[in-house]
């Protein structure tokens, strides 16, 4: 496991390790079904993780999302890359893709 965040003062560590077990728990809830999809994956992952932010104290938010981070979190600030051709949702070759969004 990794080592508790030094900038966080001891009596913080307890809310950010309670994120970090809840974290651990929303990307195996997040991995299950998504196949090869790291797209898909993401997706999840971030829908569990801006719920779970919500109830993160404001000033342990950055070292929450830094957390987050290491599971795949994705806050939006750049724009993703996706090879031509392949699902922006699933991040599959088109042709092979099930979403039912391709023609």
């Amino acid at each position: 496991m990794s080592e508790p965040i030094n900038e966080i003062g001891p009596r913080e560590q307890g809310p950010l390790s309670t994120f970090r077990e809840r974290l651990e728990g929303a990307a195996e809830r997040a991995h299950r079904g998504c196949g090869l999809s790291d797209m898909l994956y993401v997706e999840r992952i971030c829908a569990e993780v801006a719920g779970m932010l919500e109830h993160v104290p404001v000033e342990l938010r950055e070292a929450a999302r830094e957390i987050a981070y290491e599971f795949g979190y994705y806050d939006g600030e750049e724009e993703p890359y996706h090879e031509p051709g392949t699902c922006f949702l699933t991040g599959i070759d088109e042709h092979c893709c099930p979403c039912g969004r391709h023609p």
